[in-house]
């Protein structure tokens, strides 16, 4: 069984998504220090085996240099990572690779398994354009994919249609994740379901509402973790964490032979 999470941290800025604590915007630049220590002891009571963090810092003056891709990966004992900065290096926001904070500003991968074949997409549309490939074996191979979709609807909606054609071109079971930004709700990812064969187990869990932001009193669902039919999930959990504006998803698998 293989236990794999995916977490939007937010940059450990420590807002549970109420709307008065974003007027405190000295966090952007000044979260809390111990916050990413809170998170490593609430993770490692979860022993994952997988780890895909959206909105990690990893070296800016924000989390004091510090990496926080490797921070987590040390501190659970995990032995692989990928992080890639959100924003592309071609077009105006490759400028972004050069404005502090923003320069450090990335999704990533840590894992049990080694990553191999890491790849990244670049979409066509949006900011946060950045998608990133690595295949695992567990025994059996298979693709992790890890986005984060735009704010706008209109760009969300081509990087979803560009999502399709990634994963319609791998060959191994997927397991897609991360922050989908779907405020418009579920629809917005049926064509890529029906397209992708790809499956939502969020059913799976008969405890919590199947909403993910924000983190106090969740009102709508922006996080996924969809898989193909090979994968089997046993265990599909929302993670109750005070620790970000965005709950996190848990699953716990299988790969079918």
């Amino acid at each position: 069984m293989v236990k794999l999470i995916t977490y939007n941290i937010e940059y450990c800025e420590g807002i549970e998504g109420i709307w008065y604590q974003y007027l405190k915007f000295w966090k952007i630049f000044f979260p809390p220090k111990d916050l990413d220590e809170k998170i490593v002891s609430a993770l490692h009571k979860l022993k994952p085996d997988i780890l895909a963090l959206i909105e990690v810092d990893i070296g800016s003056f924000r989390s004091r240099g510090r990496d926080e891709v490797k921070f987590l990966e040390e501190k659970l004992k995990l032995n692989s990572f990928v992080e890639q900065i959100k924003y592309p290096l071609k077009g105006w926001l490759k400028l972004f690779h050069h404005i502090p904070i923003l320069d450090k500003q990335a999704n990533a991968i840590i894992s049990k398994f080694k990553l191999n074949n890491v790849k990244y997409h670049v979409f066509h549309e949006g900011t946060k354009r950045v998608v990133i490939e690595s295949t695992i074996q567990c025994p059996q191979k298979v693709t992790l994919l890890v986005a984060h979709l735009a704010l706008g609807k209109k760009a969300r909606a081509r990087q979803i249609k560009e999502l399709i054609n990634i994963v319609n071109r791998i060959k191994n079971p997927v397991i897609l994740m991360g922050d989908f930004n779907t405020f418009n709700g579920e629809r917005e990812i049926r064509e890529l379901q029906e397209k992708t064969h790809l499956n939502d187990k969020i059913a799976l869990d008969k405890k919590s509402l199947p909403l993910t932001e924000p983190a106090w009193h969740p009102k709508r669902r922006l996080d996924y973790i969809l898989t193909s039919p090979q994968i089997k999930v046993k265990k599909y959990s929302i993670l109750h964490f005070p620790f970000s504006d965005h709950l996190p998803l848990m699953i716990d698998f299988t790969v079918k032979k």
